[in-house]
């Protein structure tokens, strides 16, 4: 077919939609010196080079080492794209970065050792007088109100695998926090 009667041949197929007389000519000119080649042609471009083992490697043991560091720091230590430092953590090491969660208070051995004394304790008083035991029980309650909030939910993200988020316990500024605490008198009436 000649060029012409390709392009005849399109505009009744495609209408408005057509290429140009000059289009269809230049293809026609690639096709006979390509020997009819419809793939595309290599483009040049640089190869990701960056994705090595040792780069891999690295950012693992940098992670380990820092669960909270960022693609940002791993980019300066690395000296590759932000965009191929998120990929390695991403993609190669199958790293998420989650938030921690807020936990009350975790506490302490000495603490829980404390608190288990204390239910011992009243779990002895409530078997030697059960009838009574709720009328003379005190009810305490602490809460600490805190004026300081020590990082950013950003700052306080860590790369993790599939394992259960994190809990984060609240850190307390000596300074900026109140301690309050509020009593009941539990009363029975029967």
């Amino acid at each position: 077919m000649t060029p012409s009667e390709i392009h005849e041949d399109m505009v009744r197929t495609l209408t408005d939609n057509a290429p140009s007389y000059a289009t269809v000519k230049r293809w026609i000119k690639e096709f006979q010196r390509d020997g009819e080649s419809v793939k595309d042609d290599p483009t040049p471009g640089r190869p990701p080079t960056t994705t090595t083992n040792y780069n891999i490697d690295f950012t693992l043991g940098m992670v380990m080492q820092d669960r909270q560091i960022s693609c940002r720091q791993i980019t300066e230590k690395l000296g590759i794209s932000n965009e191929r430092a998120d990929n390695i953590v991403t993609k190669e090491l199958g790293f998420s970065k989650v938030s921690a969660r807020w936990v009350l208070c975790l506490l302490t051995s000495e603490q829980k050792r404390t608190r288990c004394t204390l239910s011992t304790s009243n779990l002895e008083l409530f078997e030697a007088d059960e009838k009574n035991f709720l009328a003379r029980f005190i009810i305490m309650d602490e809460s600490w109100v805190h004026h300081y909030q020590p990082e950013t939910k950003g700052q306080s993200k860590q790369w993790k695998h599939t394992s259960p988020t994190p809990k984060k316990a609240r850190s307390f500024l000596q300074l900026a926090r109140s301690w309050r605490q509020y009593f009941w008198i539990l009363k029975l009436y029967c």
